[in-house]
């Protein structure tokens, strides 16, 4: 982070002074792209596709926004957030590296404010605020 030199006149009972101090300059934010390329089997028949999430995004479990809706709760009163902290490929395998199934994506949620323990879950167990937000405004 780079800082900016500013000084000032103060005037303090008459007596002006300078006062100087560093501010930090704004930065741009910077985006983070993890890329891979998966070993693929000659013989698999499966693709690998794009996660539905991505680090930092905010959901909610999929049961609660439904149980939301069944009963005509306020899903801003209702429903606990959480953010995605953590992604993990599986990608099930036979002992000669070939897929036996489609590979699949886990996000791990911290499961409750201050605790490092995270909860894995798969991507129809989990509903985007983004996606709950735009689904509201059609109502």
């Amino acid at each position: 982070m780079t800082y900016a030199y500013e000084a000032q006149i103060v005037e303090a009972q008459g007596i002006p002074s300078v006062e100087f101090r560093y501010e930090a300059e704004p930065t741009e934010t910077q985006i983070v792209t993890i890329e891979f390329t998966p070993q693929i089997h000659p013989l698999d028949d499966y693709t690998y596709k794009h996660p539905l999430f991505v680090f930092g995004d905010i959901v909610a479990l999929t049961e609660h926004w439904e149980c939301c809706q069944k009963n005509q709760l306020d899903p801003n009163e209702e429903l606990h957030w959480f953010k995605v902290c953590a992604m993990e490929l599986i990608e099930p395998q036979s002992k000669s590296g070939r897929l036996t199934d489609a590979p699949y994506w886990l996000y791990g949620i911290r499961c409750k404010t201050g605790t490092q323990e995270l909860m894995w879950f798969e991507e129809g167990e989990l509903i985007s605020k983004r996606e709950i937000e735009s689904g509201l405004e059609e109502f």
